[in-house]
């Protein structure tokens, strides 16, 4: 076992992940007492927003000693380097979370400098302290 630091999201991903829920059962109810498209659509919607915030609720970044790594359900993780990062800034409004511009690697291991990638990282607990350890591992 590592002693690398966790960080996971907060609990407000968690409590919109049960209100779309709750949300797509009152449409769901709705159109088995008679069917019409616009509640269709609405159940589709807020399926669609309780599999987003339920997604972001399970994710877990783990801080290495080489760079940040990010697993999420139903993905492998992602592995970003310090080595990588060219941007790590808070982003967002009402749930900012952590915004990180990166070069890719190859699978010879080379970084490609052509295309940077984004990688968007939902609000956690103790962000501050995250933004603060990936801004200061970044290369400058």
């Amino acid at each position: 076992m590592t002693d690398a630091p966790v960080y996971f999201p907060r609990t407000i991903y968690r409590l919109f992940a049960a209100g779309g829920v709750a949300v797509a059962l009152l449409f769901l109810w709705e159109i088995l007492n008679g069917f019409s498209l616009s509640a269709l659509f609405f159940l589709l919607g807020a399926t669609g927003f309780t599999l987003i915030h339920l997604r972001w609720a399970l994710m877990r970044l783990e801080l290495t000693a080489d760079g940040v790594t990010v697993r999420a359900p139903l993905q492998g993780s992602l592995q970003i380097q310090f080595r990588q990062m060219i941007i790590c800034e808070e982003a967002g409004r009402f749930t900012p979370g952590v915004s990180l511009v990166y070069w890719p690697v190859s699978s010879e291991g080379i970084v490609e400098t052509e295309v940077p990638r984004t990688q968007f990282l939902p609000a956690v607990a103790r962000q501050e302290e995250l933004l603060a350890a990936l801004q200061k591992r970044m290369p400058d």
